[in-house]
């Protein structure tokens, strides 16, 4: 039917100490349906993508890219870790827990790296004939 990672998922159940079947009982599914979804003959539902995430504590990205058999890296390189906010998050499988006013590290990186020539006004109204829709 699918590709899905399998191996993945029994290392995340591994890691826990748990088996398929308290994982089944969490879900309120049959054994047999937790394995045959698990090896590609059953297809995943949202709901049970959800409930997996939540009973392995890990981020539903993760379950929803092993679910179609992808690594989850998104902008990570292959030997690369994840970019991690703080020590928390490191922790934690959830979302950081980010307060108003807080700026991500990230902010102000390129701070520097642009030269606006000193005859550039920033604030006159860009060229007319660009903004021209319909002919006069």
């Amino acid at each position: 039917m699918g590709v899905i990672d399998s191996a993945w998922f029994y290392e995340k159940l591994a890691e826990k100490g748990a088996s398929l079947r308290d994982m089944a009982r969490h879900m309120g599914l049959d054994p047999s349906a937790v394995s045959r979804m698990l090896s590609g003959e059953r297809k995943m539902s949202a709901d049970e993508q959800d409930q997996i995430a939540d009973y392995l504590a890990v981020r539903l990205e993760e379950v929803a890219a092993h679910r179609r058999g992808e690594s989850p890296r998104g902008w990570e390189e292959g030997k690369q870790s994840r970019y991690v906010h703080d020590e928390k998050e490191a922790a934690s499988p959830t979302k950081p827990e980010w307060k108003p006013g807080d700026m991500h590290p990230i902010f102000g990186c390129m701070k520097g790296t642009m030269t606006i020539p000193d005859d550039l006004d920033l604030t006159a109204p860009a060229d007319p004939e660009w903004g021209k829709v319909y002919e006069d």
